[in-house]
Parts: C-alpha cells; sequence; structure tokens
C-alpha cells in the first residue's frame, strides 16, 4: 500500500515537473510579447559568435551619433522602447537585447562583465565624428562601464542610470541559492534563470571591474534615486571614490522614484544625456 502510494507521489511530482519545464519553454519561445509599432529589429554577429539583436525606431537618424541602451537584469531591448519611438533629435537611438535575454542568440548568458562588454564591441562605431554615448541601468551601469575600459578609444560618454557597481552592496539572496539548486533552473522562464547566472558572480566581477574605474577617460553622469530599494544609494558615492578625478561630470539625485527611473524619470534622463552630449554639464550636482 505505501509503496503505491509512493509510485503515485513520485509519478505525479515528476509529470509536475515535465509540465512545469515545458510550459517555461513555450513561455520563452511562442509567448514573448511582439515589438512595438514604430521600432525595428536588426542583428549583428560577434567576434564571440554571438547574434546580437537590437531594436531601434523607425525615425531614428541614422548616420548621427549612436546612443546604445543597455537594460539591466532580467530584461531586454524592449525596456527602451519610449526613447526609439520618440527618439532624440540628432541621435541613432538603439537598444540591444544583451546575451541570454530578448532575441539574441544563442540563449545562454555571459556571467562575466568583460564577456558583456565585449558583446558591444560591433556597435562601437563612430558616426558623424562622434563614438556612441552608452546608458546602462541597473546591472547595465557595470557593463558599460567595463565597456568604456575595454575600449576607452570608442566610447563617448556613459549615462549610468541606478547603476550597481559597489561589491560590498552586493548580496546572494536565498532565494538565488534555490534557483540554482538541481532542476529548479529548469523549472523557471529563461529571463529569470539567466538573471540569476548573471547575478550569482556579480560581487567577485565588480572587484575585477573596480581598478579599471580609474582608467576610464569619456565623461560620466550618473543618476540615481535616493530611495532606491533595489540597487543603493551608496553606489553613487562608491563611483565617485573611484572614478578618476574630473570624468564625473555630473550626478543627478532624484527623490521618490525607487529604482525605475528609466521609465518614472524619462522627462529628466533625456535631458542628461543631452547635456553630456554636449558636455555641457555644470560640474557635480546634488549629492556631492
Amino acid at each position: 500500500m505505501y509503496l503505491r502510494v509512493a509510485r503515485v507521489v513520485l509519478v505525479s511530482c515528476t509529470l509536475f515537473v515535465v509540465l512545469d519545464i515545458i510550459s517555461c519553454r513555450i513561455f520563452d519561445d511562442v509567448m514573448s510579447p511582439a515589438d512595438a509599432n514604430g521600432l525595428v529589429r536588426s542583428r549583428i554577429d560577434t567576434p564571440s559568435g554571438l547574434h546580437l539583436s537590437y531594436l531601434s525606431g523607425v525615425t531614428t537618424e541614422t548616420g548621427r551619433q549612436r546612443l546604445i541602451f543597455v537594460h539591466g537584469t532580467p530584461g531586454n531591448a524592449k525596456a527602451f522602447d519610449r526613447y526609439l519611438i520618440d527618439p532624440l533629435h540628432g541621435f541613432e537611438s538603439i537598444s540591444v537585447d544583451r546575451p541570454g535575454f530578448g532575441k539574441t542568440r544563442p540563449h545562454t548568458p555571459l556571467p562575466g562583465l568583460r564577456d558583456q562588454a565585449l558583446a558591444l564591441e560591433p556597435l562601437l562605431v563612430e558616426r558623424d565624428g562622434a563614438w556612441p554615448i552608452l546608458i546602462g541601468h541597473s546591472l547595465g551601469g557595470p557593463i558599460i562601464a567595463r565597456a568604456a575600459a575595454e575600449f576607452p578609444d570608442r566610447v563617448g560618454g556613459l549615462v549610468i542610470l541606478s547603476g550597481s557597481l559597489d561589491p560590498s552592496l552586493e548580496k546572494i539572496a536565498w532565494y538565488q541559492r534555490v534557483a540554482n539548486f538541481a532542476l529548479i533552473p529548469y523549472m523557471i522562464p529563461r529571463a529569470l534563470r539567466n538573471s540569476n547566472k548573471e547575478l550569482y558572480p556579480l560581487k567577485r566581477e565588480l572587484k575585477l571591474l573596480q581598478p579599471l574605474l580609474a582608467k576610464i577617460r569619456c565623461p560620466v553622469l550618473i543618476v540615481h534615486a535616493r530611495d532606491d530599494s533595489l540597487v543603493p544609494f551608496d553606489n553613487v558615492a562608491y563611483m565617485k571614490a573611484n572614478f578618476a578625478e574630473g570624468v564625473i561630470h555630473e550626478i543627478v539625485v532624484l527623490e521618490g522614484k525607487d529604482h525605475f527611473i528609466p521609465w518614472n524619470a524619462e522627462p529628466e534622463i533625456r535631458k542628461a544625456i543631452l547635456r553630456l552630449a554636449a558636455q555641457d554639464a555644470p560640474g557635480v550636482g546634488a549629492g556631492d
């Protein structure tokens, strides 16, 4: 009797796991929302064998200085769709699907910041006599900083939005450990699974990035909310202490905006990008 019950339980649990894995694959491959109207999807091959997918707006001004938007984790290129559909005048605006997310292939994530930075290399092209400005949100912040360190002559500026750069502030939560256990990674959607694979080694990766920050010479603009509940505001002090003197042109401190500033502080971010592009920043602002 007990053996029969145990078999039923085992079969039921196995069936549940299989169905859960199948449902996650269906969600990943079929249920992903379509691109919004007004967006154009393109792909470019990288030296490492990636088919890097990125979005631009129908009205973007090709041939002008590039603005490259880099999303956090999880996420995809559509995180910045409003900046593409209504692009900043005088720029070519594009937003990338980072490795492991969106329509970039293969689906395998790249946990190393250097590998993530190298994936951006084919997009770092001179336009209208100027190199791209990189705009990175959350985990996108250290990724674009690493890109500026790897390609110092091919990055025109950095706009770091809610950037997580301080290794001392990175903690591994209990649910991240659970998500790495046995079959659990295959029972959650790909975006969440790959996000966990990026975050798990992030503390170590940020330690490797730290000595490189002082070598970055392009202008940097930082935007961070004082009440950010996901990436602490103390990251701002860390960046001030580790970037070379004079590199940070401006720090914009937001109140009451939390972590999701690309969406709830869009006007401020648009103005900040324009100020950096014009190199007309007034110096370190509030929060100095």
